[in-house]
């Protein structure tokens, strides 16, 4: 068969299965009355097996020593490496899918104008953000994916407090390394959360969240655990309110 039905045959590339044959990897018969390339039932088990090698992550000169029944050391190390790789990007992907349902669920809240959620919270991780490490922090979230809900973080002991201390927090699905030591767990956990308009002159206050936690208590639930502030909606004009999500743990599941 020619190079366009063993294209189709395969599914590579016309100019893949000659970037192949360029590199030694395959070397179809020539006929001799045209001197066409001739690609027979073994060429195309050899296209489709390095083409399965290269999409996992293995290199063509490792692909080729291997074809010669050389380096299968290195060649397990390259697949179990491209493992590890495709395993931490199926991480930051399904943590940006939980993070786009998140965001269309609190949307949605808005929309059909729902006055509360209850729901579970996986276990999480907290990293507490301050001026020397903001960008290095965000430089690694953007290396792996971006996923963080930036939170105001009121923890339960001053929940009660006049003023609040500052706490700016980035709330993950999935530990960041090199931050491992400085990032805190948050153990699952069912929350209580709710919309509010919030006007841009003034910071929320323990006088703000008194009626939530009364209607949270008429509801049965304890809401003496910790607060999460994050703004899910908002404007550059000043006489149009954000919208913030006000969201707390109630307790264990």
């Amino acid at each position: 068969m020619n190079i366009n039905q063993a294209s189709q045959m395969t599914g590579v590339s016309k100019d893949m299965i000659r970037f192949y044959e360029k590199k030694g990897l395959i070397d179809p018969q020539r006929n001799k009355g045209n001197n066409y390339r001739e690609y027979n039932d073994h060429d195309l088990n050899l296209i489709v097996m390095i083409h399965e090698y290269s999409t996992m992550g293995m290199s063509l000169s490792t692909i080729a020593r291997l074809m010669k029944g050389q380096d299968i050391k290195a060649a397990t190390g390259e697949l179990e490496e491209s493992i590890r790789r495709l395993r931490n990007e199926e991480m930051w992907i399904r943590a940006r899918i939980n993070s786009a349902v998140d965001s269309a669920k609190l949307l949605s809240m808005v929309r059909d104008e729902v006055p509360y959620e209850i729901g579970v919270r996986r276990s999480s991780y907290c990293y507490v953000v301050k001026n020397e490490n903001f960008g290095n922090i965000h430089n690694s979230l953007a290396d792996n994916g971006g996923i963080a809900h930036s939170v105001f973080r009121v923890r339960k002991e001053n929940l009660r407090s006049d003023e609040w201390p500052e706490e700016h927090a980035l709330l993950f699905t999935t530990p960041i390394e090199e931050f491992e030591d400085e990032t805190e767990e948050i153990p699952e956990h069912r929350y209580f959360r709710t919309i509010r308009k919030q006007n841009k002159r003034r910071k929320i206050g323990y006088r703000d969240i008194e009626s939530i936690i009364d209607e949270i208590k008429d509801i049965g639930y304890n809401p003496e655990g910790e607060v999460y502030i994050y703004q899910i909606m908002g404007s550059l004009e000043e006489d149009v309110e954000d919208l913030v999500c006000l969201e707390f743990d109630i307790g264990e599941v």
